[in-house]
């Protein structure tokens, strides 16, 4: 893929990317340390698409925008491409400062809200029994149990959103932006095109440099996001090579369709991994991590590297090529066929 060469927007500062779009980069507090959030020009006013995590930082970055450079018109709508916290976390406060209604897909809205509206004690007690299963120390699945909501702590009182689904589109002063919505990194994530133009929103579902995060859901491990994700990335191969596309993370780029290829092949070698390491021994979700990562997690991070791990167990029991079979320790394990 080939980066764009577009200086990255200083804070509270916009870069503009199109007649009608427009980019703002958002620190995190994490090691992916910032994500990209866009705005759209349209007769209406401003659309935001996503709003960051709930933290003061993120709160004053948009006071200088909103004050600054998007103070020439309203805020028309918000736009919250999916549930995770670094693009739903500061929706709800964002929409209170600015007057403005929130949408986002139906499967995203009840995954945020069910998140959100877990009681702490809940939402450790979930996690814990799903590290347990994931055959983790039993001094991490305590410890996370104490540990209460990382969700809620990153998130401000969620809005009532407004549904969006695939087909529409969000007419700009410049263009037609038409929604897409897939599943994978997220139950149903929105992302933006105009064909007219060769301009994609992609958000996190095709990244230039890093992979994005498949994990399995707590609400049902079961289920193989992967499988959709691999059908997303087919259908992206044919994208065509001149096509902007505009990420939640890193650099804008362009050949999104070698990306694409990459990213396959990417999950096939880590497949082919896993079922290799399983003729060996069984393995839980906890020994697949050290298969696919070999280092030790923070809590932030183990989060999704467990997921990660039981996302592609999860497809390799789907299409045939391990089974499972329950630790009388209580835990699963994924052994050959």
């Amino acid at each position: 893929m080939i980066p764009l060469d577009i200086p990255v927007p200083e804070t509270g500062k916009l870069t503009q990317l199109a007649d009608d779009l427009y980019w703002a980069r958002f620190d995190l507090p994490f090691r992916l340390n910032h994500i990209n959030l866009y705005m759209l020009d349209t007769q209406d006013g401003w659309c935001l698409i996503d709003a960051g995590v709930n933290n003061e930082v993120t709160a004053a970055h948009w006071h200088m925008l909103l004050e600054g450079p998007l103070s020439g018109q309203p805020v028309a709508f918000i736009l919250i491409t999916h549930h995770h916290v670094d693009h739903m976390g500061y929706a709800g406060a964002l929409a209170s400062l600015t007057g403005a209604p929130c949408f986002a897909s139906s499967d995203e809205a009840v995954h945020g809200h069910w998140l959100y509206d877990l009681a702490p004690q809940e939402f450790g007690a979930i996690l814990s029994r799903t590290y347990r299963w994931y055959g983790l120390p039993a001094e991490i699945a305590q410890r996370v149990a104490q540990n209460g909501s990382r969700y809620r702590a990153n998130a401000s009182p969620l809005p009532i959103f407004q549904e969006i689904t695939a087909g529409e589109v969000i007419h700009t002063r410049a263009g037609a932006w038409e929604v897409r919505i897939d599943t994978g990194h997220s139950d149903a994530q929105i992302s933006l095109m105009d064909c007219q133009r060769n301009l994609f929103l992609s958000v996190d579902f095709l990244l230039p440099r890093i992979s994005p995060n498949i994990s399995a859901d707590i609400r049902n491990p079961d289920f193989d996001s992967l499988s959709h994700y691999f059908t997303y990335l087919e259908e992206m191969t044919s994208l065509p090579a001149d096509m902007s596309i505009f990420p939640g993370h890193d650099w804008p780029f362009r050949d999104g369709g070698a990306r694409a290829t990459i990213l396959i092949e990417h999950h096939h070698e880590r497949l082919q991994q896993l079922e290799d390491a399983a003729q060996n021994q069984p393995l839980s979700v906890a020994l697949a991590m050290d298969v696919l990562f070999g280092r030790a997690f923070g809590d932030h991070e183990l989060y999704f590297a467990s997921g990660e791990a039981r996302a592609h167990l999860t497809h390799l029991v789907a299409t045939g090529r391990l089974q499972i079979k329950r630790h009388d320790k209580g835990h699963d394990l994924y052994v050959p066929v």
